[in-house]
């Protein structure tokens, strides 16, 4: 499942276990008190959230009652954002159960609710998320708005916790593959990558997306780069994720809209609108989607701000030897 494998997901003893540290609990053998854990299932835990970047161990003292030269282990919060973010939301918001919201099915749900706000692409069914989503309503931490699920502004600090530990994640599986490569956009556990051409792909989740399939429609253009989508969802990609994939490369530029559009307008025949248009809605690229198909309708008498001019349109056209 698609949380296992992102390993993202909390126990509740992994909650709970930070609840004491942010309560300044930092020392091991007080954690182990407290809670009531055996020391090898605390490791454990411990150890867990250490991989999701969250906390870090530290050595001070010696303990001359014990064995000689052993110091006292401590823990701590790490510097990271989503870590400080997570820390700030467990201490301002004590009074509310972390340990029920976060852990399992709980955080999967958030991430629908703060990247969709409806079940999309999911492992659970929509009667769990209603389920789920109930709950975290009655906390006040979820409401609906025009028919959708949205989390309150009264936790916007958990929507930027979400948002860091999802950076974090998919940062920390691209830094995986090779140091050299950088994010380009991301959302919900899916992303545009960039990296150096030829670099060694052993990562099966990747497919060579944007302008690196440029060349597959008769488009030339010269880059020190290839540019791959990440996902766990999609397994081929089409020529309208590469359109819409180029757009988001960055917003705005007009030379990604122009080559987009080159591609759009010489395969139109090829191109499937409704999927077109669906996809541009859930990657919030709606709008210059109907844009573009409108611009090549009325011949450029429909412009925009983020579209070439119908003058330099043709010129590129005529340069790949694009008919308008």
């Amino acid at each position: 499942m698609r949380r296992k494998l992102e390993n993202y997901s909390f126990s509740k003893a992994e909650i709970k276990i930070l609840r004491e540290i942010a309560n300044e609990s930092h020392l091991l053998s007080s954690l182990r008190e407290k809670l009531h854990i055996k020391p090898n299932l605390l490791s454990h835990d411990l150890r867990k959230l250490s991989q999701k970047g969250l906390i870090v161990f530290k050595k001070k003292g010696r303990l001359t009652f014990k064995k000689k030269g052993v110091g006292r282990k401590y823990v701590y919060f790490t510097d990271s954002k989503h870590a400080s973010l997570l820390r700030d939301l467990l201490i301002r918001d004590s009074h509310i159960q972390w340990e029920d919201v976060l852990s399992g099915l709980g955080i999967e749900v958030l991430f629908q609710v703060l990247n969709y706000g409806e079940v999309r692409f999911t492992d659970f069914s929509k009667v769990t998320f209603w389920r789920y989503s109930r709950a975290l309503m009655a906390r006040g931490i979820v409401k609906l708005a025009d028919n959708r699920y949205v989390i309150t502004p009264r936790f916007s600090h958990l929507a930027a916790f979400l948002t860091e530990f999802q950076h974090f994640l998919l940062n920390k599986l691209v830094k995986s593959i090779s140091e050299r490569a950088d994010i380009l956009w991301e959302k919900d556990f899916e992303c545009l990558i960039r990296m150096p051409k030829n670099t060694a792909i052993f990562e099966e989740n990747l497919l060579k997306t944007a302008t690196s399939r440029l060349s597959d429609f008769g488009i030339q253009i010269l880059s020190d780069f290839d540019i791959y989508f990440y996902s766990k969802r999609k397994k081929i990609i089409r020529i309208e994720d590469v359109i819409l994939h180029i757009l988001l490369l960055e917003k705005n530029n007009v030379r990604y809209v122009t080559y987009s559009l080159l591609v759009l307008k010489k395969n139109m025949k090829r191109v499937d609108r409704k999927y077109l248009l669906k996809e541009a809605q859930r990657l919030d690229l709606s709008l210059q989607i109907n844009a573009m198909l409108q611009f090549l309708k009325t011949k450029g008498k429909r412009g925009g701000l983020t579209l070439p001019t119908w003058p330099e349109f043709t010129s590129k056209a005529r340069e790949y030897m694009v008919k308008v």
